[in-house]
Order: structure tokens, then C-alpha cells, then sequence
């Protein structure tokens, strides 16, 4: 009986979608909860109403506040799986025959209460186990926030620079037929001075359309990266606290890394008066 009712209870803290324990829990308007990353990823590219990725029903908002009851009944449960770990007799202190509960911060490292008080370990920062893995959570998850943050700007963006090319190119079409028309007032039959001018205002357009698509090129590239990077943060945040209270600091360093570079869109102003310009010389 004991056994059915845990197995009911982690079921209740399962997020559908990574079928791993829910992380940073929200409640969407349905009932049903998920992991924020999750949902992020499964519906990024969906407008409003979006549908619960378990029974379907409308949702007409996307952005949810944690669930703070499920996130603390997660955190027992993750705990409660790390205690057990560490209670094991092959996880014990060799010398004291106790369970390793305190956390040295200094050189990452489970500690009996006997061995924290050693003249090795005394002077270096002590934690419950516990909240040892709590703070290693959390990080990871203030990381993600931060990069989900760089994903949404970076797309915008590229998006921005999407509708930039579209409507240069409409631009050129319109450009080139007024020039033409401005011909057919002095010359009823195409001319080879309008063919040159005409080519020659391509070649100058495409010089900077060309810098239009090298900038789109980047931030498509960028997009894979920042995805690739959020994607790992949220597979360690759902692995076991005994792997998060392991070194971090690679990880972390390496998702604050990605996010300092970052393509920037181009102005928009920049190509209006260079087309502009073009137009004026041809006059």
C-alpha cells in the first residue's frame, strides 16, 4: 500500500512532457502543471490559444507564475530520493559509520557531522545537503531564465531582419519601374544607358542585401546555439541532486558565454537612404 501511494504521489509530480519531475512547476489554466522549460519549448512557435500538450483545451495565455505548493513538493521528493542515496551503507562515512548529510562548498564534497568538524574541513563553508542541492537548482534555473530571455530577443530580430529583406527586395521592383517609367518619358524604346544605370543600381542594392542576409545567416546560426545551450541547462535540471551538486561552474560558464555575443539586427534607416541615394543619382 505504502509502495502504490509513492508511486501515485511521484506520478502527480511528473511533467507530461519530459516524463522527469517537474522543474520550476507552472499550472496552466486547464489544471494540468509542466515543467516552464518545457512548455517554453512546446509552444514557442504557437500563437495564443494554445493547447495543453495533455488534454488539448484552449489556453489563451502562454506565461504562467511557479506553482509554489508543486515546486516544494518536488523539492521533498528530490530530497527525499538524495537522502535515500546517501543513507545506503556504501554511501556512508568509512570512518565515522554516519550518513554524509553536510555539503562543503569548498571542495565539493559530502561530509558526516564528525568530518565537517575536522581540522581539514573546519574552516571551509558548511551546508545541509539539502540545501546545498536547493542552491545548485536554482542557479541552473536563473541561468535559463536569463538565457530564454536571449532566445526571445534574438528571434525577434531575426524576424525583424526577415521582414527588412522582404521588403527591400519589394523596394527594388518598385524603384526599378519608376526609373523605367522616368526613361519612357524622354525615350519611348529601351535604351543602353537605361540598362546600365538599371544594372548598376542592382549592383549596388545587392551589396547591401547581401549584408542583410549575412546578418540574417548569423542570427539563424545563433538561434541554434542559444537552443542548443538551453536545451542542456534543462536536461542537468532534471537530473537527480546528487548529480546537481556536482561542479557547475562549466556549465554555467559556458551558457554566460553564448549569451555575450549576439548578432545585431541592422538598421533599417541605413538602407532607406541608401536607396534613397540610389534613386537620387539616376534622377
Amino acid at each position: 500500500m505504502k509502495s502504490d501511494l509513492s508511486q501515485a504521489f511521484q506520478e502527480e509530480l511528473t511533467c507530461f512532457i519530459c516524463m522527469s519531475y517537474l522543474t520550476d512547476p507552472v499550472t496552466i489554466s486547464c489544471g494540468h502543471s509542466f515543467c516552464r522549460a518545457c512548455l517554453h519549448l512546446s509552444w514557442e512557435d504557437r500563437q495564443v490559444p494554445v493547447q495543453c500538450p495533455t488534454c488539448r483545451k484552449p489556453s489563451q495565455q502562454k506565461d504562467f507564475g511557479t506553482s509554489i505548493v508543486l515546486k516544494k513538493l518536488v523539492s521533498i521528493a528530490r530530497q527525499a530520493s538524495l537522502m535515500k542515496y546517501l543513507s545506503s551503507e556504501e554511501h556512508q562515512c568509512v570512518t565515522h559509520k554516519e550518513t554524509k548529510g553536510i555539503f562543503c562548498m569548498e571542495n565539493s564534497l559530502y561530509l558526516c557531522r564528525p568530518c565537517s568538524d575536522s581540522q581539514e574541513h573546519r574552516g571551509h563553508r558548511h551546508c545541509p545537503i539539502e540545501a546545498a542541492a536547493e542552491g545548485q537548482l536554482e542557479r541552473l534555473l536563473k541561468q535559463m531564465e536569463s538565457l530564454w530571455e536571449k532566445i526571445q530577443e534574438n528571434e525577434e530580430n531575426l524576424e525583424a531582419e526577415k521582414r527588412l529583406i522582404a521588403l527591400w527586395n519589394i523596394r527594388l521592383i518598385i524603384r526599378e519601374e519608376m526609373i523605367r517609367a522616368k526613361y519612357r518619358r524622354w525615350y519611348p524604346l529601351p535604351s543602353k544607358q537605361e540598362e546600365e544605370n538599371i544594372e548598376c543600381m542592382k549592383k549596388e542594392a545587392n551589396y547591401y542585401l547581401e549584408k542583410l542576409r549575412k546578418s540574417e545567416a548569423m542570427m539563424v546560426q545563433k538561434s541554434k546555439q542559444l537552443r542548443e545551450m538551453y536545451r542542456e541547462l534543462m536536461a542537468m535540471s532534471q537530473e537527480p541532486y546528487v548529480v546537481l551538486l556536482q561542479d557547475l561552474d562549466d556549465i554555467l560558464r559556458r551558457s554566460e558565454s553564448v549569451q555575450l555575443s549576439k548578432p545585431l539586427a541592422m538598421k533599417p534607416e541605413i538602407y532607406a537612404l541608401a536607396l534613397s541615394g540610389l534613386t537620387e543619382r539616376f534622377n
